[in-house]
């Protein structure tokens, strides 16, 4: 059972590689709009089997990545300012819903650390490191929220675009770290609004801080990512 469980592990951690792979290369520029892209040509490029690939382009139309045709693989889709602002949208509406319901279902121990943590990131100088930890921590404070909002249903909505939201915000930071600019990344001090609005108990409060965290999102990343388009 052990070795079945294993592979069963490996073959999604396989898809979720791929799917995070594709997103990367696409908002990098590597893979453009209107690229035709075929189970086979994917494995090869890979190096896995047929079927990760074809599960990971069925999740990548189901985020409007791309669109399958039968028998011929799968095309990239334009994806511009306009959709990125639309998955934010949509983003947005889940993810305050869920810090309203994650309301009281953190311990204040955990806060308070979380409280110092992005305290400390939102005043430490800027940094490669600084961009990773800011990352990292991003990452960690809006899985606790969604382990705590109590929402199967909502957990899984939010989940469909979780790689998503990370390949661009990782090439928002990248492109941040090849000129060495972060003077307009204030994810931290945002973060720490919404830690603060959930130590204080309140639903309401804690759902607007997420909801203007995640109101700026698109901003800097169409000035980052689509400056010729926004």
């Amino acid at each position: 059972m052990a070795a079945v469980v294993s592979k069963e592990l490996m073959h999604g951690s396989r898809r979720q590689t791929l799917v995070q792979q594709v997103l990367l290369k696409f908002f990098q520029g590597e893979y453009q709009p209107n690229q035709r892209m075929t189970v086979q040509s994917l494995a090869r490029e890979w190096n896995v089997s047929a079927t990760p690939v074809r599960e990971a382009l069925v999740e990548l139309e189901g985020i409007g990545i791309v669109e399958i045709y039968p028998n011929r693989g799968a095309v990239l889709r334009n994806f511009g300012a306009r959709e990125l602002r639309e998955i934010c949208q949509v983003r947005r509406i889940l993810e305050s819903e869920a810090a309203r319901c994650a309301c009281g279902h953190i311990t204040p121990h955990e806060l308070a650390q979380l409280e110092q943590i992005f305290t400390e990131l939102s005043t430490a100088r800027r940094t490669v490191a600084w961009s990773e930890k800011t990352q990292e921590w991003d990452d960690y404070l809006h899985e606790l929220i969604y382990r705590a909002c109590d929402s199967e249903r909502l957990v899984l909505e939010i989940s469909r675009y979780k790689a998503l939201h990370r390949t661009l915000r990782q090439v928002r930071h990248n492109k941040r770290q090849n000129v060495k600019d972060y003077d307009r990344m204030e994810e931290n001090a945002e973060h720490l609004r919404i830690v603060q609005a959930l130590a204080s108990g309140d639903p309401e409060a804690a759902a607007q801080a997420m909801n203007d965290h995640l109101a700026q999102t698109p901003i800097g990343l169409v000035r980052d990512l689509f400056e010729q388009e926004a």
